[in-house]
């Protein structure tokens, strides 16, 4: 599996956009004090939902299998909040080669500016998938890949996602 994209992941994303508002977002600094585990990227991210956030967790993991974009029972999933502005750190390339399959659902208004975009292993754009607010998509997590197109100054119109990160059991 190379991609796999759906838009209205969420049947009423209205509904949940205020409580994910909610989640408290760290700095890579913040967050790894607290988890005891360096990681990098650009922005704030809260910590992992099933342990702050079980429900929407749960919720999230259920759609993807409802919706059949995973099978049932056979998965590790960590999931979280990923908040970018304009005047967050530019993104780089690069691959999450801890994980099986990586995964976004962009939840911000749309912006065809911003996206995610998938390489080669020449680093060349195979894939531009643009950021349509609601829209799911999942990939290699093997692949290049690189959000861009960062932008707003805050939650409330910045690039603000949920991360998935998946491994086979």
């Amino acid at each position: 599996m190379n991609l796999i994209q759906q838009d209205d992941f969420f049947s009423n994303l209205n509904f949940i956009l205020p409580e994910i508002k909610k989640i408290k977002l760290h700095s890579p600094q913040e967050y790894n004090k607290i988890s005891k585990i360096y990681n990098t990227w650009p922005g704030y991210r809260s910590l992992v939902l099933s342990n702050i956030h079980p429900i929407l967790h749960e919720y999230i993991v259920s759609l993807m299998t409802n919706k059949k974009l995973i099978p049932p029972g056979e998965w590790m999933i960590q999931s979280m909040i990923h908040l970018i502005t304009e005047n967050s750190v530019n993104n780089w390339i690069h691959k999450d080669i801890e994980h099986d399959y990586s995964g976004l659902i962009y939840i911000s208004n749309t912006n065809l500016n911003s996206g995610t975009y998938l390489y080669n292993d020449n680093q060349e754009i195979i894939n531009d998938i643009k950021f349509v607010q609601n829209r799911f998509i999942m990939y290699n997590a093997k692949t290049y890949h690189m959000g861009y197109g960062h932008h707003g100054s805050s939650i409330d119109d910045g690039r603000l996602t949920v991360n998935l990160f998946l491994n086979k059991l």
